[in-house]
């Protein structure tokens, strides 16, 4: 029941961020080939994307042009100098015990995307940024019993993360701007789109808040690899926050997968 949070005087807030893996024909920063792998785990490496001490990352220039593409495309402001940051985090599919990411100065900025919302009509989703990234291993949990597998063939494909500000309200309005982005991305030939291999997947940061009040605290879900699950994710969340909240409870900010 998508519509149980407005028969509590609540309004959905979404936003959402978009994961879009390049079609390039390398990694990132190294010259191993990027393409989706599944049978033979750890021989798409190197010592670059394995992260040993001395190697040294090498730009890859087809990355940023698409980047750039994508900026075009979505009436974004180009940066003419872009920064890369290191984003600190330990996880055993992540080699280095950080990920090459961009924050303060992101190759592109800004932007739009018009969708169709079933309630408010013809409605503009504003882009924060669009930012360049690797992309971290992947950790295999169902093969192994008592024990989890680690597939760095995915570490250093390239990544990018496009961020919405919180303009969506409702599940079906996520789903109709991630449909559109979807296709974008797909007929300027950037990425495939395969959402089962991962290729497009998205997280949501969900919040509700009462008319005329702030913003409530969001909660974010990450991972959805299809837009059905994307639009039920967001359903229980909503209906989640607005039972706690009637409940006498506060919303917690946190990561639910």
């Amino acid at each position: 029941d998508s519509a149980a949070p407005e028969r509590h005087d609540v309004t959905p807030v979404i936003g959402l961020e978009i994961h879009v893996q390049l079609l390039t024909e390398t990694k990132i920063f190294c010259g191993c080939p990027n393409r989706f792998n599944p049978d033979e785990p750890n021989t798409q490496t190197c010592p670059v994307c394995l992260g040993f001490p001395g190697a040294l990352p090498v730009m890859n220039r087809t990355a940023i042009e698409w980047t750039v593409k994508l900026g075009l495309a979505l009436g974004c402001e180009i940066a003419p100098r872009a920064v890369f940051a290191r984003k600190n985090y330990f996880y055993p599919d992540l080699p280095k015990g950080y990920q090459i990411s961009q924050f303060e100065i992101p190759v592109v900025q800004g932007g739009s995307i018009p969708i169709v919302s079933p309630t408010r009509g013809e409605i503009v989703v504003r882009l924060t940024r669009a930012h360049l990234e690797e992309d971290a291993g992947k950790s295999l949990h169902e093969d192994f019993h008592g024990m989890t597998g680690i597939d760095l063939n995915r570490a250093g494909t390239p990544l990018l993360e496009i961020v919405t500000e919180p303009d969506l309200r409702s599940s079906d309005e996520a789903v109709a701007y991630a449909k559109a982005l979807h296709g974008i991305v797909r007929w300027i030939g950037i990425c495939d789109g395969n959402m089962q291999e991962g290729s497009f997947r998205c997280d949501a940061n969900v919040s509700v808040r009462r008319p005329g009040e702030p913003l409530g605290t969001r909660c974010e879900i990450k991972n959805l690899n299809s837009f059905r699950f994307m639009q039920e994710a967001i359903e229980f969340e909503l209906r989640r926050q607005v039972a706690l909240i009637e409940d006498g409870g506060k919303v917690v900010q946190e990561t639910r997968l």
